[in-house]
């Protein structure tokens, strides 16, 4: 069983349309995809869809749509809203986005088998959702803390399950695939000159060891350098063509691999 693991990183996410596009063009399909935050968005598209064309052409069409929306309304004053405010955003808001995205399609009619992780707020565990409505699983995944409010999922507040699961192989493990495929973002510690920036620092280094500890149980991994903000989404086409030239790099390498 061939499971196919996506990190957490918002834009960047875009980069895992492109490894879907290499598993087109060498005539593989993954068994079972999870996804953490924007990896849970592409990976319920293609569970949908199962084209990497339709997935990007609907995720890229509505970031397109909300992105003009977001260009009529004053930015929020960032470092003092994020400490006065629970979220920058209203939950009501960001609901839209992934409705556009879902409408009121279920687990249940997807071509392949989904894992989506939230980051439960009251075990402070990584939570496994499949089955339900995708619109309310992937919001759940994709609540990037102090961003977006919190959502419900069975009664309980679920955060952006790039907390504590950025690249769920383990899920996959867990679930019985046998053969690992990742693909994730080679992520650079960022320098620091305040009190803010080194937070910022602090938090991306717990990340990349919570990421290495994932990739420990990869058996072949898709790596993109995504120099952009995970927020700054009016670059996704950037990103996507960016990826799949390093994609395509490793076609062979990973048809080979996979044909073994």
């Amino acid at each position: 069983m061939v499971g196919l693991a996506l990190q957490a990183g918002g834009v960047k996410g875009f980069s895992h349309i492109a490894t879907l596009k290499v598993f087109e063009e060498c005539n593989v399909e993954p068994d079972i995809i999870s996804g953490s935050s924007a990896g849970s968005i592409v990976g319920a598209l293609y569970a949908l869809h199962g084209s990497s064309e339709i997935v990007y052409k609907i995720f890229s069409e509505t970031v397109r749509k909300f992105l003009k929306k977001q260009s009529t309304k004053p930015e929020p004053i960032m470092n003092l809203e994020m400490v006065i405010k629970e979220a920058l955003y209203s939950l009501d808001e960001f609901y839209q986005f992934f409705k556009e995205l879902f409408g009121k399609k279920k687990f249940s009619e997807l071509k392949t088998k989904l894992l989506v992780v939230a980051f439960d707020i009251e075990t402070w565990k990584s939570f496994v959702i499949d089955e339900g409505y995708l619109v309310d699983a992937v919001l759940a995944s994709c609540t990037v803390p102090g961003v977006f409010e919190p959502t419900y999922i069975a009664g309980v507040r679920m955060l952006d399950g790039g907390i504590l699961s950025p690249v769920p192989t383990f899920e996959l493990k867990e679930y019985g695939a046998d053969t690992i495929v990742a693909s994730v973002f080679e992520e650079r510690i960022p320098p620091y000159t305040t009190h803010m920036e080194l937070m910022l620092t602090v938090d991306a280094v717990k990340e990349s060891y919570i990421v290495q500890n994932e990739l420990s149980v990869a058996d072949f991994t898709f790596i993109y350098p995504v120099n952009v903000s995970w927020s700054d989404f009016a670059k996704h086409e950037e990103v996507y063509r960016n990826a799949l030239i390093v994609a395509r790099r490793v076609k062979d390498e990973f048809e080979n691999f996979i044909r073994r």
